[in-house]
């Protein structure tokens, strides 16, 4: 089977390559015995599937029309009963509503010119850079319009679908920011792995480490990267309080469930330096 650059694929192959993914996803999964990482995205999913994949020896097929073998499989689908495990990687949703806003609005390496022209004619903003006057409504659309298409969710609907399933595993990004290592060993472990190669492991964490794929310290922002800061907190540089009332209307629940604060209450605060922003 060929293989195609997603940046290169005219819109009929790239239906052709949505085709056999859903194939893959929800037919093929368990005959293949497919590894399943899953996030809502911006997330960290591809990173930690990057991992994976290295560690395992194991194919993934990222931006290419898949082989019908044994894959890290990486997704934005809810669950599905059609895999044999699934690790869900969570994320802060305030940090993903900033991170999603860039991708989206501002653009980066991994997307034409012309879908992010095409986002900022869609939701209309009069200054797309302007990220801290128009997020309240650009969370809005994420929970509203963006819901209105193919495998779109909410946020707080994605995780919900995983929550209490016995054959998913939930990682947060933020414990792989502190740890890597350990995390990855709860990943490789719930996989079914007994015997772990420190040495390999620890040298494909520093291959997919930030710095190294960036050559930037996590906090040193690049606005048109898809890898742009690597940090979690970011939502408290550009939250509001419109931006905060919004948010509670449509997650504050999943926000308090996840334990990324423990009272409704939460309120912008002054940010900090370091892992947290």
């Amino acid at each position: 089977m060929p293989i195609f650059s997603e940046k290169s694929m005219n819109p009929i192959t790239q239906k052709y390559n949505s085709l056999i993914r859903y194939v893959l996803w929800h037919v093929l999964a368990k005959k293949l015995n497919l590894i399943h990482v899953v996030e809502y995205p911006k997330s960290g999913g591809t990173w930690l599937t990057q991992l994976l994949s290295d560690y395992l020896g194991i194919y993934y097929p990222r931006n290419v029309v898949p082989k019908f073998k044994r894959s890290v499989i990486h997704g934005h689908y809810e669950y599905s009963k059609a895999f044999n495990k699934t690790i869900c990687v969570i994320r802060d949703g305030r940090d993903i509503a900033v991170s999603y806003y860039h991708h989206m609005l501002i653009g980066n390496e991994k997307i034409p010119k012309r879908i992010t022209e095409e986002n900022r004619k869609k939701l209309g903003f009069k200054n797309p850079e302007d990220v801290k006057t128009n997020l309240p409504e650009f969370i809005r659309y994420l929970n509203e319009d963006y819901t209105k298409r193919f495998n779109r969710h909410r946020w707080s609907d994605f995780i919900e679908s995983y929550a209490k399933e016995e054959d998913v595993l939930l990682v947060k990004y933020e414990d792989m920011l502190a740890d890597t290592k350990s995390v990855l060993l709860k990943c490789l472990q719930f996989l079914g792995e007994t015997e772990i190669d420190n040495e390999k492991l620890e040298q494909t964490i520093r291959k997919y480490s930030f710095r190294n794929q960036t050559k930037r310290e996590a906090g040193e922002e690049n606005k048109k990267s898809f890898l742009r800061k690597g940090i979690s907190g970011d939502w408290k540089n550009y939250f509001t309080p419109e931006a905060v009332k919004v948010f509670k209307q449509y997650s504050g629940e999943c926000l308090l469930e996840l334990g990324y604060e423990s009272s409704s209450d939460w309120e912008v605060q002054q940010n900090q330096t370091g892992i947290d922003g």
